[in-house]
């Protein structure tokens, strides 16, 4: 399995997992739907699989996403990435466009 060099682990000071989420930093902006924050970190929920995280980088990384924080369609996509933002602590899910 081969994870792209722009994700991280969220560590503990004794290198164990914090964590069993991947984060992904693409860099580039987007918009907090709620606040309008650039502070968007993605996330990816335990059991993505290698594949599905490379495609779903490269998808996020081309901007074409849209970040939803609609409850209804949060609990229908249960295997999109995640997005959270540091601001408002408001997340959701990624969807393609």
């Amino acid at each position: 399995m081969t994870v792209p060099d722009n994700t991280f682990h969220f560590y503990m000071d004794n290198n164990r997992y914090l964590t069993a989420e991947v984060g992904y930093s693409p860099g580039k902006k987007f918009n907090c739907p709620r606040c309008n924050s650039e502070k968007i970190t993605f996330l990816f929920k335990p059991g993505f699989r290698g594949i599905d995280i490379q495609s779903w980088c490269s998808i996020i990384h081309d901007e074409i996403i849209e970040l939803c924080n609609v409850y209804q369609i949060i609990m229908k996509n249960n295997f999109s990435p995640l997005w959270l933002c540091k601001d408002c602590y408001d997340g959701g899910v990624v969807l393609k466009v």
